[in-house]
């Protein structure tokens, strides 16, 4: 189950790659306001990737510095481990949370140089260097740094999950709409969400 839900998050990625793609020739990829929502909807798994700017979900973009950054930063982070606040499904569903996992670039970053460490003892010269060299990408990139989290939820009735009201738009106020990529039971999905209509039905 979890490998042909993987395949279908990697079909439903790869088409919302190339909506960016294309949109990134007249409005940009990264846009301020603007966040992405992928879902795959299989068997009894509800899969939800949730990306956006930095800028909207923390409020901003570059390496948190003062205390005070750092706890706004800390506190985006405990925001996005709490999706009930995010989303809102159907209680008769009896969808419950069974993963999460954060995309920030410097946790990614953090683990990636962990496991490097661990199972690469003789290469310290050459891992230094390609570190130097990450940084100085992840320097590139901060002024258009996204942010996101990924959730797994296994429910009990999927048959009452006819849809997903996108209540995170009170807790992001800067973030004015959300495009939504998904794979259901019924086909494939594009949507825009919004505050004022931040209901997707399928």
């Amino acid at each position: 189950m979890k490998a042909v839900t993987l395949l279908l998050a990697a079909a439903a990625f790869g088409a919302h790659a190339n909506h960016d793609e294309h949109e990134s020739h007249s409005h940009g990829a990264h846009e301020h306001g603007h966040g992405h929502l992928n879902l795959v909807v299989d068997g009894d798994q509800l899969m939800i990737e949730l990306q956006a700017p930095a800028a909207d979900l923390v409020g901003f973009e570059h390496a948190a510095k003062s205390d005070e950054e750092k706890a706004q930063y800390a506190k985006a982070v405990a925001r996005l481990q709490q999706p009930d606040a995010l989303f809102r499904f159907d209680p008769a569903a009896g969808c419950k949370l069974t993963q999460q996992e954060l995309q920030a670039a410097k946790e990614e970053h953090d683990h990636d140089h962990d496991h490097d460490h661990d199972h690469d003892h003789d290469h310290d010269h050459d891992k230094a260097a390609s570190d130097k060299h990450e940084d100085h990408h992840d320097h590139d990139e901060a002024g258009h740094a996204d942010m996101g989290a990924m959730y797994t939820y296994t429910c009990a009735t999927p048959a009452k999950l006819t849809g997903l009201e996108a209540t995170l738009f009170s807790v992001y106020p800067s973030l004015e709409k959300l495009s939504v990529q998904g794979i259901l039971p019924t086909g494939q999905t594009a949507a825009e969400l919004t505050p004022s209509a931040n209901k997707l039905s399928w």
